[in-house]
Order: structure tokens, then sequence, then C-alpha cells
């Protein structure tokens, strides 16, 4: 057995409920999208969607993957209801390998194991157009005291020192812990603590 196959757990919890984390997209997605020219977007460990979908509605062309396969059918119907188009399939963050590069990439609560997570941002970051764009959202440390969500790991939480070197190269325009409350269907509800990071390729 993989014991780094987030799979099953995943799938067990999108089979049992209907929206997760909603249906709306990320709200610190939904705001940094607005100010970038749509293009190809990929969105890493998308679960059910509410992003991709909401990417393709302002107009991106979107691919995703997630290790849930429940997931992956959850976001293309989501998708089809919606009327819009999106690239979705199953994959593990350990070896996926996109074969193309992106105008933005999106990372929103993706929490990984310590030795899984510095080599796969490293990767994301060659994914990345000159020029592209990268957005994240996770849970910071201090998530550790609230009950809206995440690992109960410290080492899967983000710091700001933590993304800084994981994403070292890239030109950094945002990065910073903040309070906020979360209000994204029944797994992410209440106050919060997360690290947010924006930043670009160089050309």
């Amino acid at each position: 057995m993989d014991v780094h196959d987030p799979g099953p757990h995943w799938n067990n919890r999108y089979a049992s409920t209907s929206a997760v984390y909603g249906y709306g997209p990320n709200a610190f997605f939904a705001d940094e999208l607005k100010t970038l020219t749509p293009g190809r977007l990929l969105l890493p460990g998308d679960g059910e969607g509410r992003n991709a979908c909401h990417g393709a509605e302002q107009g991106w062309s979107v691919r995703s993957f997630d290790a849930s396969e429940v997931g992956v059918q959850k976001g293309l119907q989501w998708a089809a209801e919606r009327g819009v188009q999106i690239e979705s399939e199953v994959g593990d963050c350990r070896t996926w390998v996109p074969q193309e590069s992106f105008d933005a990439i999106g990372l929103f609560y993706l929490h990984l194991p310590a030795d899984v997570r510095s080599a796969f941002h490293k990767r994301v970051k060659t994914w990345l157009k000159p020029g592209g764009a990268l957005i994240l959202e996770g849970f910071a440390p201090g998530q550790l005291q609230f009950s809206s969500g995440g690992p109960k790991k410290r080492d899967m939480l983000f710091t700001v020192e933590m993304l800084e070197a994981d994403f070292s190269g890239l030109e950094i325009h945002h990065c910073a812990t903040r309070e906020v409350e979360l209000d994204e269907g029944p797994f992410h509800q209440g106050r919060a603590e997360v690290t947010r990071l924006t930043a670009r390729r160089q050309n």
C-alpha cells in the first residue's frame, strides 16, 4: 500500500458530501484572477473543480488534476452543468508532468507531506511561462488552534519562510500570513490562519 497516496481518503470525502468546499471559488483566487489577462491556467489538486469552473467562466483555458477520481468526475460534471469546458484528470503530485507551460498556476489548500512538498513546488516553478503568475493560499501553523479545516501536522502548514524558499527564483510580489474568516462549504468554515503568495516567473 502506498502510504503517500491521498486518493482513497479524498474519494471518501468527496463521495460523502455534495460540495465539500462549496461551489464557489476560493475568494483570494477570484480576486487575483481579476488582475490577470485570461490565458492557459493550471490548478493542481483542485478537488471537486470549484476553482477550475470559475476560471473557465472568466475566459481561461483551464487544466486541472487531482488525486481523487471522484473529485475529478464531479468537477467535469459541474463544468458541464455550468456550461463551461475544463480539462481535468487524475494525477499524483509526485509524478504528474504537464508537457506544457501556463500563463497562471493556482495552488489552494494543497498541503503535502514535507518530503513531497518542496520537490513539487520546485517543479511547479518550471511549469510557468515567462511572465506567468503563481497564486497560492493555504493554512499556516496558527491554524492548529482553529477548527475550520486543514491538516494537523505542523510541517504540512505554510510559513512565509517556507514558501519564499520553495519558490525562490520567482519574483515574489506578496507573501504574508493573516487571519481570515472562511466560508467555503462545510469543511472550511470559521476563523482561520492562512498564508498567501503571489509571484511571477521573470522573462
